[in-house]
């Protein structure tokens, strides 16, 4: 049986979870609790050196990287198929996957952070600070914790985690026009599977609708995915009450902010509509 070191209301665990349910493979759970640093503890860095979650261990193999992991099982476990066989739509779908590592993973980080986990690291000791920060080996995302805990919502980088979040949401909105279902090839897909953890963490910050108010189509794609058995239970069955407040209570603090940033975006930079 394979090994998953995941935590629950992570993004990048979740997803993996999604296919992992999809599949109807049998897995064993070994939660990493993020905020109790467990993930830079040495023998867990010793399986993932950038201290991140999730982790995949099967058959003596161990992989990183949840664009990875997702792959890895669809190619290992190839039915039900969650890529195209078509080899255009297959990029096509990786299209989506590339756009959620290069884009929605730091947007949903720093929209995240901005909006619940700042007030946890403003309220650290500077010692238990600097020595968080100290330990995380990935220099970018160390930048954003540094800039979101100085500036919060004013932080450049939430400005780009907007910005990425509206790029996809035009991308989604265009693929949708000709009446279609799903992204790529007729199907669901690992596009849905990435898409859909970044989507659902908006929506618990109550910020999904400053994107999709006056995009139908791509509600309406969004409430298929959440109508998944594999996203109520590996998505939602696995945050904690505390959690739902916490994710409404800070999203709605930064909702204002987040969608005059948009609108500045849309009306002021000549790249905004070129999905």
């Amino acid at each position: 049986m394979l090994t998953l070191y995941h935590f629950n209301n992570s993004v990048c665990s979740e997803k993996v979870r999604m296919v992992l349910f999809e599949k109807g493979i049998e897995w064993e759970s070994r939660e990493v609790d993020l905020f109790k640093s467990e993930q830079f503890d040495p023998e867990y860095l010793k399986l993932n050196p950038k201290g991140v979650v999730p982790t995949l261990v099967d058959e003596g193999h161990t992989l990183t990287e949840s664009t990875l992991i997702a792959e890895y099982l669809d190619d290992k476990h190839p039915e039900p198929a969650l890529k195209p066989a078509d080899p255009a739509a297959r990029a096509e779908m990786r299209l989506y996957s590339k756009a959620c590592d290069e884009g929605l993973h730091q947007g949903v980080a720093v929209l995240s952070y901005s909006a619940m986990f700042m007030d946890r690291l403003r309220a650290m000791p500077r010692e238990a600070l600097e020595a968080h920060l100290g330990r995380i080996p990935d220099l970018e995302r160390r930048d954003r914790q540094v800039g979101v805990y100085e500036h919060g919502v004013e932080a450049p980088h939430v400005e780009r985690g907007v910005v990425a979040y509206e790029k996809v949401f035009q991308k989604i909105d265009k693929a949708l026009t000709d009446g279609r279902d799903w992204l790529v090839g007729d199907m669901f897909s690992l596009a849905e599977i990435n898409l859909a953890v970044y989507f659902a963490r908006l929506e618990y910050m109550t910020l999904l609708d400053v994107w999709t108010g006056e995009r139908p189509a791509a509600a309406a794609w969004f409430e298929r995915v959440k109508a998944r058995p594999c996203f109520q239970k590996e998505v939602v069955d696995w945050v904690r009450e505390d959690e739902w407040a916490e994710m409404a209570a800070g999203g709605a603090r930064i909702k204002d902010a987040v969608a005059a940033k948009r609108r500045h975006y849309l009306d002021t930079d000549p790249a905004a509509n070129i999905a």
